[in-house]
């Protein structure tokens, strides 16, 4: 900085008349403030760097026990789309014999609808097994991101 000017008296104050005078220096401005709130600071930061890696770690966690319950389920499913299968293949077989009992004279015809019944509603289980196993399957991929 510099500071200048002209008067009565100049810097020598023995001195009555006219004279100029000026002033240089440099300033330096320092903030205290910051000293004493650093080690707050980082403190703060530590404390929430590990609050981070904590949700970070619940969340491995949590995503780990989503993931092993969607396998779980795709599994359970994939055994009853099995037994489905046997069940659809006994009712089957089940329609026929009643078909042939019908044609002998044996088996009414509501009987046979009721074993025709039980048949597609066999087929329909097995549908709806399909589809919550392909619900299972998108979810998981949607779990793990894939």
């Amino acid at each position: 900085f510099v500071t200048g000017g002209y008067g009565r008296p100049g810097l020598n104050m023995l001195d009555n008349d006219f004279a100029p005078y000026y002033v240089g220096g440099i300033r330096l401005t320092w903030n205290f403030g910051n000293l004493y709130t650093q080690r707050n600071n980082r403190g703060i930061i530590a404390t929430n760097k590990n609050q981070i890696f904590a949700q970070r770690d619940a969340f491995l966690v949590n995503t780990n026990i989503d993931i092993a319950k969607h396998t779980n389920e795709i599994n359970k499913i994939k055994a009853m789309i099995q037994y489905d299968d046997e069940i659809i293949r006994l009712q089957n077989s089940i329609k026929k014999s009643a078909q042939a009992k019908v044609a002998g004279g044996t088996l009414s015809a509501t009987d046979l609808m009721r074993e025709i019944n039980a048949e597609d509603r066999a087929k329909q289980d097995k549908v709806l097994h399909e589809t919550e196993l392909i619900m299972t399957i998108y979810e998981l991929k949607f779990t793990t991101n894939h």
